[in-house]
């Protein structure tokens, strides 16, 4: 597939866990690195379609920081296959815990499916509101998938903020995943939010976490260009 074809349909694609779609991008746009102009123009674009996925917001981030825009997006590629959160939160969950997911609010997200996988001995469910935190009773734990954090908020899948008030109630656990590409500094994950807006989600407060999982974070540049709403300029049409 031509790479300006391949770049629509990652712009197009839907329901796409957020480590496949910001690999995928990189890798696209890697091969604008010789125009940057089209490599700006187009991850502000592909951001316009994706606005909640923070991976992706890390990806061009790191992409228009960069020297070597090909390099780096072979750098991102890797960094995001080497992600041992799934595998630390496997290891981390009490024997038997009731685990009520709230998946990723950027969607595609395939949490809940990855841990009744790895661990037998978990009752895990997908939470769809905040009475599926009843479920995690007191020996449970609510587990919120974050696509985007920064540093003392997080976007959360609508519903998140009542669901963990019920589960307070319920003496359950908050728990909180941040995967590789999701935690950005201040400025960038302000301007997520503020693209994202209210559909995509809810902003809420980390403090609200009883114990984060991140145990590998990457840093992320904020390149200035990238805060600003995608408008004028050349690059592929999306």
């Amino acid at each position: 597939m031509h790479p300006i074809e391949r770049l629509r349909a990652v712009a197009r694609a839907r329901d796409l866990e957020q480590t496949l779609l910001a690999s995928e991008a990189a890798s696209v746009l890697g091969s604008l690195a010789f125009d940057p102009l089209s490599l700006l123009t187009s991850c502000r674009r592909l951001i316009d379609r994706h606005p909640a996925a923070g991976a992706l917001w890390w990806a061009c981030a790191r992409l228009l920081a960069a020297d070597d825009a090909r390099t780096e997006a072979r750098r991102i590629a890797l960094d995001l296959d080497d992600d041992p959160a799934r595998v630390d939160l496997s290891l981390e969950l009490p024997d038997g815990a009731v685990v009520a997911v709230v998946p990723d609010a950027a969607g595609g997200s395939d949490l809940a499916d990855d841990l009744a996988g790895m661990r037998d001995d978990l009752l895990v469910v997908v939470a769809d509101g905040a009475g599926s935190a009843r479920g995690a009773a007191t020996d449970g734990i609510l587990l919120v998938e974050t696509g985007a954090a920064g540093p003392d908020r997080f976007l959360g899948a609508t519903g998140t903020g009542e669901a963990m008030a019920e589960a307070r109630e319920a003496g359950a656990a908050v728990w909180m995943l941040v995967a590789v590409g999701r935690r950005l500094p201040g400025p960038l994950f302000d301007a997520l939010a503020t693209r994202a807006g209210a559909a995509a989600g809810e902003v809420l407060p980390i403090a609200g976490i009883d114990r984060i999982v991140e145990p590998r974070q990457v840093p992320c540049p904020c390149p200035p260009e990238l805060l600003r709403h995608p408008g004028g300029g050349s690059g592929v049409r999306m």
